[in-house]
């Protein structure tokens, strides 16, 4: 189950099946474009960001036709909603607007109709048809708001104000329509707290839905002349998630959320150039919001408890307990014990007891999982009781600190995870950790700050391989100092050639009488070259893990036949 309310679930709940929108374009054009299709607004292309399955259709018949036909092909629809996408829908005479809307609705028996328009393009004659038609079909009035910050809208040559669009959506309310509002992420000049403004502003004004779009830069707009002028920042995959995932816990759960990310075809975008699939995104927000335990509209409705299921628990032969994880089918640590593994791999291979005795020790640990390596490293500082431990531990899975918090067995131990779930540090007289609930590969970038010691977890390696690619590790080599090191629990060897074309000297640190294996990395003076092996490879540090593995066999297996 989604962590937000997806427009498909809102319409299963409210038709009793999902509906699909077949996109038309009435070619009304729009109120701030010149007749010749100048000007308009600076991010919007000439064509009104027309659908890209009906771009060719010279008739709004066939416009229907092919987007049906596009519709059953590939998600076997059989239920539509009618969109009035492009340009501005409402942009006509009345009875250009009850000529079209009543010919459209003839052609197929839809079941909604949604209308694009803007919020000043909404006459009185206008909002009475509707209110009309919305007596037969439901009628959705999907508005383009873009944002609330009058200064935006300007820069944006929008062509009107903030108070056109709340006074529309007051107006569509009072003829009984339902309004979606189009919400743009990333405007120039704009930050978190002022899209979190615009998205008080439209719940506070009642919406039924809406669309976020992260700001794209398209050709042959204003926006991409400026942008060539003048570059300014844009939202990365991870940085984009980031914020969406802060401005859905401001949005009541009842609202649905249409869209998370714009759509711009390949050949007309110019930047951000993403290399996230779209529906590789969806799911990393989804797993993400799942992994910190937060839901759309958390922070704005009261909290409900909820039933907390411990998972499948195992006693190891140290007398520390691990879980069964359902993502990676597996336990989380060696049968050997986590308390073992902590000690005599991550401890005993840093140096980190020689470490703390000369100085204070900044350590990185990627993989906290259930803390155990941390806590191992905690005790120790405090025994010594001489210098100071600062960790930064990074894990996407929150949720797993409250789950170990009730399995493990040492009270010290249950006291650092609980108060890194609840406020996201702990600390004492020899000790301080701060916990990070991010992914790691984009964590790292993050950091300013170099370490005494990394400590690596990556668990599975085969179904984490974006821990263990070459590209991770030549960010790992930039964060640890001159003299540290770094401990690994893999041995496998793709992560062994990648840590060394990275820049480390590798040894193996395998016990050979217990299940426990890792990998001891220290900076290599020399550079290596190792032209028969093919390292995990992810360049622009989003590729999923199964990308990752599918791309590494298919250089290996052409190099191998070769």
């Amino acid at each position: 189950m989604l962590p937000y309310l997806s427009h498909k679930a809102f319409m299963r709940s409210h038709y009793g099946e999902a509906l699909f929108s077949i996109p038309v374009n009435l070619e009304f054009g729009c109120p701030n474009r010149e007749k010749d299709g100048s000007g308009g607004c600076s991010f919007c292309p000439e064509h009104g960001a027309r659908a890209a399955q009906i771009a060719d259709a010279k008739s709004v018949e066939e416009q229907i036709e092919k987007a049906l036909l596009f519709a059953k092909r590939r998600y076997k629809a059989s239920s539509f909603a009618l969109y009035i996408q492009a340009y501005t829908g409402t942009f006509a005479s009345l009875v250009t607007q009850k000529e079209a809307y009543g010919k459209l609705l003839s052609l197929y028996p839809f079941r909604a109709l949604h209308v694009g328009t803007r919020p000043d393009c909404l006459s009185e004659s206008t909002l009475e048809y509707l209110r009309e038609l919305n007596q037969k079909i439901d009628v959705v009035v999907e508005l383009g708001v873009q944002t609330l910050h009058d200064a935006s809208l300007a820069h944006m040559n929008r062509g009107h104000d903030a108070a056109c669009s709340l006074d529309a959506i007051r107006r569509l309310h009072v003829k009984g329509l339902k309004v979606y509002a189009h919400l743009i992420i990333g405007l120039p000049n704009e930050n978190l707290e002022m899209w979190k403004q615009s998205l008080k502003g439209l719940v506070d004004a009642g919406i039924d839905g809406i669309k976020f779009h992260n700001l794209h830069i398209i050709e042959n707009t204003d926006l991409a002349r400026e942008f060539s002028q003048s570059p300014f920042a844009l939202l990365s995959e991870y940085e984009y998630a980031e914020a969406l995932i802060e401005l859905l816990r401001y949005v009541p759960s009842t609202i649905p959320i249409l869209r998370l990310a714009t759509d711009t075809p390949a050949h007309e975008l110019i930047a951000p150039k993403w290399h996230m699939a779209k529906g590789q995104f969806g799911e990393y927000v989804a797993q993400t919001m799942r992994y910190r335990g937060i839901k759309q509209g958390d922070l704005v409705e009261s909290k409900r408890e909820e039933s907390y299921e411990i998972p499948q628990k195992i006693d190891l032969k140290d007398g520390s307990s691990t879980l069964w994880s359902e993502t990676y089918h597996d336990y989380y640590h060696p049968k050997a014990g986590a308390y073992i593994q902590a000690k005599e791999l991550f401890i005993e291979k840093s140096d980190l007891k020689a470490r703390l005795e000369k100085g204070d020790v900044n350590l990185l640990e990627i993989g906290f999982g259930m803390g155990y390596t941390t806590f191992k490293a905690l005790e120790l500082a405090q025994t010594l009781a001489k210098n100071r431990l600062h960790v930064n531990a990074i894990d996407q899975d929150r949720m797993l600190l409250k789950t170990a918090s009730a399995i493990v067995p040492n009270t010290l131990h249950v006291k650092m995870l609980n108060a890194l779930f609840t406020c996201k540090t702990y600390e004492d007289d020899f000790a301080r950790i701060d916990f990070h609930t991010i992914e790691a590969r984009y964590g790292v970038t993050l950091l300013s700050e170099t370490f005494d010691v990394i400590f690596l977890d990556p668990f599975i390696e085969s179904n984490n391989a974006s821990l263990v690619t070459l590209e991770f590790s030549q960010n790992l080599r930039k964060l640890l100092k001159p003299n540290g090191v770094l401990v690994t629990s893999t041995a496998l060897h793709v992560s062994q050639i990648g840590l060394t074309l990275a820049g480390f000297d590798v040894s193996v640190a395998n016990d050979e009488n217990s299940d426990i294996k890792g990998v001891v990395a220290k900076h290599s003076t020399a550079s290596k070259s190792l032209h028969v092996k093919e390292p995990y490879s992810d360049p622009y540090g989003v590729w999923s893990d199964k990308m990752i593995e599918s791309e590494h066999q298919k250089v290996f297996t052409c190099k191998g036949k070769s």
